[in-house]
């Protein structure tokens, strides 16, 4: 056969022979067919090795292959190859890898060979051989042969396929020494699975599915040493590492070194000799070998991750991977803190700097001098305020800012670097507000046990006293219940349980009584009471109540938390101090109760406690073990709990941990620790370390050491004296080791030593004092009893700002020697992981599929207080002297309250050096009577409103007094009763006229002694409205030392400035802008820029500025900061600007403007901002500019330019426009005092300023200028050359078109009454042109002052003003001297008086108003499944529906309901642009914040009216005014309703001036409601 079938396939002996055979058939062997074989490839798969193993164990390694998915391709290999080799050279091979967890060793791939084939190839020439036989054979000879000799016969033979295998593709690695080799069968095996009686919720065995594939594959027991098991599944090949040894190796890493210890894997001993290497995958850190103790220390500076590898005697090889991250970085500590943790938007924030270098956890040195820059970040990340202190190294730093008046409420961060490194602090800002009404939750008693049921009272009043009748409290209890742990109240629950829900209704008294249901176990209960009196949102009160156990708490403790078998130890039973005065029951202790926890024996045992509840009583404990030992009264109630061990056989621990129990909580420098040790298991020996930045000490648990002392109480438990130095301060963490079978358990447990701290103490000369008093506060610091000098901080705070926000700052003395953390990392060799993913070596890329895959406020309720006055006194630096003492005195503020004194303190000197402190006390200001002016003290001439006050008696009982007011056309003797609290005294009106201007003078008097005395300003406004006038008087009019002013009769808050050189005039106008009352985006950003100059100057000159005037006007800064933030909050969508925040779309002019103006603050107060806050103005500019007149669009490049934006190509655009629309037709030229820029910016006036603009842009950028806008530029500026206006003259100015002199005249020519653009405008053109401005010049007139006639002050700027205190106006000026200079200068006479009011537009103006019913909701009827629920949702939402009521003249208005105000404009002809209405409101009115989702059925005038209660919205925002509020209205070409929500709480009787209509940049064009002499009815509140 084998002949023929060489015959059949030999080569033909020439080319065309071979041809001739390749087209015909053989006549024998047929062509071999292909057939279909593809070797097997398989896919990726895992191999690792998670733990080392002993020479006595069976090593193991684990395979995941992807059985979920491929499991029926991957089951035709048969399993998993697996080799086994050794490793020669072990550290040399672990040295040299780059990675040791996935180490890098060359595969010796050679692919599956020719078997296959050979295979293949035999069975396709055996059946071809065969059949040729056939041929030639014929049957019946077959047949016979067959017969003959059975084996010839094929049978199935002839149609069997060949039957292939999966032969190895890899061939043994090279150069190391294969010990083993076979083929295990994954798919049979067991995969890996948790125990079957381990059920544990939501925990993997619960989520993870068992995967085939997942297995452990066993390699048998192997002699020490180091191997790679290599698994092989097709073409696909992975392999790991494998340590056996006998040694297990721990380490203790610390930043400058590393300990290793080694010891027996089975025994735990310590193993000596063996060599240990320490690296970080690139290089040898340390190498060393391990002395008698096990023990081998390594130095280096740690790496972050490291890796220990190491050798014993019997060639065991061991590895730990170490990672190491500082747990404590000893640099320069800074403690900031603030006077106080809460402030409202406005006030000032006092912030002191402490500064420690530390070297080490008790070393610590005064820091270096250096500067602190401070940034104040609010709570959206927006810098607030900056500010840089200098810090010194024994007084520290401080700094004071003040707060945007606009501040959002949140968190607030202090940002501050100091030596190239960032610290951080913290403060909160919330808005005090006082609800409309109050609610009051009063309980019947002061505490409460369990069993008690809660009574007590809602009381709902109103500001003036009154009840509010039938309103609905909605009444929420959750409770959480508390545990006691050592006479500490805990909670025992992660969240309050929701118990009930009640729904109250107050009686005729406005009271609502209140019953909760008793509480069984010692709970928490959160009250929550949301109140509606039908007329407003719902207000809402939270309490907590702490409901105590039935008897009052005590502490149980002993002097020794562990003591021996058969002792008696002595416990002590004491009642803990009574919380605010507030003790539980009088229930006493009756017996004690003690239960081993091992056994769950209980003993038991009487009390006999003395008449305050204390006991001393001994226990004896007979056996070792785990006690806890309660003290309950005679109902059971748990009063006290205390935990106890015993030494000694029987203590238990939880398996594979370790107890370690110290005698006491916090030893002192020279004591001695006594800790208990408690092995799971009796153990040989252990590794005992005490660690913080290092390992302090070591020593073994069979040898002790010279630092602690060892007793073996059993196999499993030893006793440790420790003795505390020095170093111990403030804490070391002391740690047991050992390694018992393969395992290694650890604990660690902390010394806490008490670190020495200043003993401040505060005397005050009396407990209780006065408002008005002064304060004397002696304070003192010593140290160990001794007195040191030290530098204090006090601060003087109402207490009741740490009811509304705790201190955020933690202690001085947690802060600096806060226990340190343990920088020492434990790891062993046992939790070492070596992993590889299996790839393919296949050319190509790897295959296979496997693993693709708003603000709200803080409400507080009326308070004894006549001032604001948060912080009484903050000294932020008082250096006590040699003997430790120093004094302080402050002035009480008048408020009753009590106050919080909190002293920091730090020693800079001798031995103290470093050492801090911190202490509070407690004072109060008191009186037994207290009066307070409740309501305002503005009014108009003719109102006639009843005023309140409200008297606080302070003390436990009514008292009768005598209430005596005077002045301001009150008459009042009366004697009244005042109850504890507060008592609303309502004060008649006497004489004629009613009202007048002046002092009231207010006293309560006992047995003819004056107890309290109360004086108020009453200030009167005209009945009318009142106009900004000024005059100018020049002192060359000087008679004498007289200067005649020419006021009117009714001229009021008159104030006199002195004018000459052109800084004074700049000065003047920048006050005027500041001081302009509205607030639009235009005028936020005139207001901004004045500022922003005035503050460049002042920094510039070095000058630093007063707070302002005597009321504490804010600063420049803090203005500054105020109207940023306003501004910010008027930007819409995309931050882009229109003339009103939103209600207004946006405009290229305004946005530009606005930008320009933040840019000019934002440097002026040191804020950086990213360039790209900036490109808004030329995206707005894109988006608008085209609709906007030429003159917007140059101003809104001219300001891009001046913030460095690229304007080259949209100023030739408007280059050009300017050129084709010169003889296009324009607008009416202005009236005198209207502005160009918003009035008549495309008048012949408005595109000439918009030409030279322009023109000097572009040669300003370098553009060159067409020759059309040059020849307008040039006729422009002769025809504007005598223009008076102050913005086309400073235009000039700033293009060098007018001498340096001209300036002052033109200034002066800027009034108030000049639109604010048109101002601040020419204001900026004008410093340009002149270069700058040195400052105002001072004032060379003194007038006379008096308490009633002119006083002192100073502008915002700084400028100094004069203004008048007399009742009248003054008719002159009287000098206190004739000045020398009278010519060059004039005096500025600034004041309000009754405006000509007179309709020029022709507009209607309406005001109505509506008064809201509330309308009550009917409980659905188809709900029958839950009754309650629908009842409480009815209630919920009582209140929010209302019925709108029209208010007919002569109406009474009810001082308690609530109102819609609307103002209805009806333009006759025309559209009216930049509106503004002003509407008067009676003196206590005032706009709700919020429409709180109500609904209002009635209003005329809706789109759907007659459709049922419909949303209420605003039509417009408002700001309030001082007896008014103001609406924008940007445009106005149909009839406009504007809807207010408005209360009006003061009763009286009150007459308004009609509501009025102006246009904002035509200040004399308006329209006024009515006749425009009185309101369309007088006001009438009840």
């Amino acid at each position: 056969m084998i002949c023929l079938a060489a015959l059949a396939v030999a080569v033909p002996a020439r080319a065309d022979e071979a041809a001739a055979v390749r087209d015909k058939p053989n006549p024998t062997l047929a062509e071999v067919p292909a057939s279909g074989y593809v070797p097997f490839t398989g896919q990726p798969f895992f191999l690792l090795s998670d733990a080392s193993y002993g020479t006595d164990q069976e090593a193991m390694v684990r395979l995941e292959a992807p059985g979920r998915e491929y499991k029926d391709e991957l089951a035709r290999y048969g399993g998993a190859d697996i080799l086994v080799y050794r490793v020669p050279q072990p550290l040399d091979f672990l040295k040299a890898q780059k990675n040791l967890h996935r180490i890098d060793v060359k595969a010796n791939y050679t692919g599956e060979g020719l078997a296959n084939t050979l295979a293949y190839l035999w069975d396709n020439w055996t059946r071809q051989a065969r059949r040729a036989w056939q041929r030639v054979l014929s049957f019946a000879t077959r047949s016979k042969a067959v017969e003959a000799a059975p084996q010839f016969s094929m049978g199935d033979q002839m149609a069997a396929p060949t039957r292939f295998s999966n032969p190895p593709q890899y061939a043994p690695l090279k150069g190391y020494e294969l010990l083993g080799r076979f083929r295990y069968p994954i798919w049979e095996a067991k995969p890996i699975a948790p125990p079957k009686d381990v059920k544990l919720e939501g925990s993997s065995s619960e989520w993870m599915p068992q995967n085939v594939g997942n297995v452990m594959i066993p390699v048998g027991k192997l002699p020490a040493g180091l191997y790679i098991v290599e698994a092989v599944i097709g073409a696909y090949r992975a392999h790991t590492l494998l340590f056996v040894s006998d040694t297990v190796a721990v380490t203790k890493g610390t930043s400058q070194g590393m300990m290793v210890w080694t010891a027996e894997r089975k025994s735990g001993k310590p193993v000596a000799g063996s060599a240990v290497s320490w690296t970080d995958g690139v290089g040898v850190l340390a190498s060393g070998t391990t002395q008698a103790d096990g023990t081998a220390e390594l130095r280096h500076v740690a790496p972050e991750r490291s890796y220990v590898l190491g050798v014993d005697r019997a060639g065991g090889v061991f590895i730990s991977e170490n990672f190491y991250y500082d747990s404590e970085i000893y640099n320069t500590k800074l403690y900031a803190f603030t006077d106080r943790p809460l402030y409202r938007p406005g006030d000032d924030v006092r912030v002191k700097f402490i500064g420690r270098n530390f070297r080490s956890a008790t070393e610590s040195t005064a820091p270096a001098a250096g500067d602190i820059k401070l940034d104040v970040i609010d709570p959206t990340g927006a810098p607030v305020a900056t500010t840089t202190t200098r810090l010194s190294g024994e007084t520290g730093a401080d700094a004071r800012f003040t707060l945007p008046s606009n501040a959002q409420a949140g968190g607030y961060t202090l940002r501050f670097d100091y030596g190239g490194s960032t610290y951080g602090g913290a403060f909160r800002v919330a808005e005090y507000i006082k609800p409309h009404f109050d609610v009051n939750l009063s309980l019947d008693k002061a505490g409460y046990g369990t069993g008690e049921a809660i009574k007590g009272k809602i009381s709902l009043r109103y500001p003036d006293g009154k009840p509010v009748k039938d309103g609905k409290v909605s009444v929420s209890l959750r409770a959480q219940q508390v545990t006691m742990v050592e006479g500490e109240l805990q909670y025992a629950g992660l969240f309050p349980v929701k118990l009930e829900q009640q729904e109250l209704t107050t009686d005729g008294d406005g009271n609502a009584a209140l019953t909760l249901p008793a509480a069984k176990e010692p709970s928490r209960y959160v009250v929550t009471v949301f109140a509606n009196d039908g007329a407003a949102y719902r207000v809402k009160v939270t309490r907590e109540l702490l409901v105590a156990r039935g008897a009052a708490p005590y502490r149980l403790s002993t002097a020794a938390n562990f003591t021996t078998p058969g002792q008696s130890v002595s416990f002590n039973l004491q009642p803990l101090p009574a919380v605010d005065g507030v003790r539980g029951a009088s229930a006493p202790p009756a017996k004690w109760e003690l239960v081993r926890l091992e056994s769950r024996t209980r003993t038991e045992g009487a009390l006999q406690p003395d008449a305050k509840g204390s006991a001393t009583f001994p226990v004896k404990f007979e056996q070792p073990g785990s006690y806890t030992l309660s003290v309950r009264d005679a109902a059971g109630n748990l009063l006290a709990a205390s935990s106890h061990w015993v030494a000694g056989d029987g203590v238990q621990t939880v398996p594979g941990n370790i107890e370690i129990v110290f005698d006491r909580d916090r030893y002192q420098i020279g004591d001695t620790a006594e800790a208990l040790i408690t092995f799971p298991q009796p153990v040989d020996d252990a590794l005992l370390t005490l660690e913080r930045d290092k390992v302090e000490r070591h020593a073994l648990l069979s040898g002790g050491g010279d630092w602690l002392a060892l007793q073996r109480v059993t196999p499993s438990q030893y006793r440790a004296r420790i003795k505390i130095g020095a170093e111990f301060s403030p804490n070391m963490t002391f740690s047991a080791l050992t390694v018992r079978d393969g395992d290694m358990v650890f604990q660690n447990a902390g010394i806490v030593v008490t670190q020495p701290a200043l003993d401040l103490t505060v005397r005050a000369d009396k407990a209780v004092y006065a408002p008005g008093e002064t304060v004397t506060l002696d304070l003192s610091s010593a140290l160990a009893g001794k007195p040191v000098p030290a530098n204090l901080t006090v601060s003087v705070v109402d207490e009741m700002v740490y009811v509304l926000q705790p201190e955020v700052a933690p202690s001085i003395v947690d802060f600096f020697y806060h226990p340190r953390r343990n920088s020492v990392r434990t790891t062993s060799s046992q939790s070492f992981i070596s992993y590889d993913l299996a790839l393919s070596s296949l050319p190509g890329k790897p295959g296979g599929t496997y693993g693709r895959h708003n603000e709200r406020g803080v409400k507080v309720l009326e308070r004894p207080r006549r001032d604001e006055q948060d912080t009484a006194a903050w000294v932020a630096n008082l250096q006590t002297g040699a003997d430790g003492r120093a004094r302080m005195t402050f002035t009480m503020p008048d408020s009753l309250a009590r106050w919080r004194v909190t002293v920091r303190a730090v020693s800079t000197t001798g031995a103290a050096d470093g050492i801090v402190g911190q202490r509070t006390a407690s004072i109060r200001s008191d009186k037994a009577l207290y009066l307070k002016w409740t309501g305002p003290s503005r009014f108009r001439e003719s109102d006639q409103p009843r005023l309140d006050m409200v008297a606080f008696n302070q003390t436990d009982k009514d008292i009768t007094a005598d209430w005596i007011v005077s002045g301001a056309g009150l008459n009042i003797n009366q004697r009244v009763t005042l109850k504890r609290g507060a008592n609303y005294l309502h004060a008649p009106l006497s004489g004629t006229p009613a009202l007048q201007a002046g002092i009231v003078n207010a006293e309560l008097k006992q047995d003819d002694r004056v107890s309290d005395r109360l004086q108020t300003t009453v200030k009167l406004d005209a009945t009318g409205w009142l106009a900004d006038r000024e005059s100018i008087v020049p002192l060359t009019q000087l008679q004498g030392t007289r200067l005649p002013l020419g006021l009117p009769a009714d001229a009021r808050d008159v104030r006199l400035r002195v004018v000459g050189n052109t800084a004074s005039q700049f000065a003047r106008v920048a006050d005027d802008l500041i001081e302009y009352p509205y607030g639009c985006a235009e005028q936020t950003a005139s207001r901004l820029i004045p500022l922003a100059l005035a503050q460049q100057s002042l920094a510039a000159t070095g000058a630093r500025l007063p707070d302002g005037n005597p009321a504490g006007t804010q600063g420049v800064d803090a203005l500054l900061r105020t109207q940023r933030q306003r501004l910010a909050l008027l930007a819409g969508t995309n931050g882009t600007f229109g003339w009103w925040g939103e209600l207004t779309s946006s405009s290229a002019l305004i946005t530009s403007y606005a930008y320009y103006a933040d840019w000019l603050a934002s440097r002026a107060v040191g804020i950086s901002l990213p360039a790209d806050n900036w490109k808004q103005v030329l995206e707005a500019y894109k988006r608008t500019s085209q609709n906007e007149p030429l003159l917007h669009r140059a101003l809104a490049l001219w300001f891009a330019n001046e913030m460095g934006l690229p304007v080259a190509t949209p100023l030739s655009g408007v280059a050009a426009e300017l050129a084709r629309n010169a003889k296009a037709p324009a607008d009416a030229e202005p009236a005198p005092g209207d502005s160009l820029i918003f009035v008549a910016p495309d008048s012949p006036r408005g595109r000439q300023v918009a030409a030279i603009l322009t023109a000097q842009l572009m040669r300003q950028v370098g553009q060159p200028v067409p020759e059309a806008l040059v020849s307008a530029d040039i006729a422009a500026r002769t025809a504007l050359a005598n223009d008076t206006s102050p913005l086309v003259q400073s235009l000039l100015l700033m293009g060098g078109g007018r001498s340096a002199a001209d300036p002052a005249p033109l200034l002066a020519r800027a009034s108030a009454a000049m639109p604010t653009m048109d101002r601040a405008v020419a204001l900026v053109w004008l410093q340009k042109g002149l270069g700058g401005l040195q400052g105002a010049n001072v004032a060379a007139i003194q007038p006379v002052l008096s308490a009633g006639g002119w006083q002192a002050a100073r502008s915002t700027v700084g400028v100094p003003t004069w203004r008048w205190a007399g009742a009248q106006p003054p008719a002159a000026l009287d000098l206190a001297s004739t000045p020398s200079d009278v010519t060059t200068q004039s005096a500025i006479v600034s004041y309000r008086s009754r405006a000509p009011e007179a309709s020029r537009l022709p507009i209607t103006v309406e005001r109505k108003l509506y008064r809201l019913e509330p309308v009550d909701a009917a409980a659905p009827k188809d709900d029958a499944k839950a009754p309650k629920r629908a009842a409480a949702d009815v209630t919920a939402n009582a209140g929010i529906t209302f019925k709108a009521k029209p208010v007919k003249p002569g109406d009474t208005l009810d001082s308690n309901a609530l109102y819609v105000d609307e103002v209805v404009l009806t333009p006759r002809q025309g559209t009216y642009r930049y509106g503004l209405v002003e509407v008067p409101l009676p003196p206590g009115a005032e706009v709700e914040a919020t429409t709180w989702g109500i609904q209002i059925d009635g209003l005329k005038g809706e789109p759907n009216e007659g459709n049922g209660p419909q949303p209420f919205e605003r039509r417009a925002a408002y700001e309030m005014g001082q007896l008014s509020y103001n609406q924008p209205v940007p445009t106005l070409e149909r009839p406009t309703a504007l809807r207010q929500l408005v209360r009006f709480s003061l009763p009286g009787r009150f007459a308004l001036p009609p509501a009025r209509y102006f246009r904002m940049y035509q200040p004399e064009a308006k329209a006024l409601q009515g006749d425009g002499k009185a309101a369309s009815y007088p006001f009438k509140v009840e």
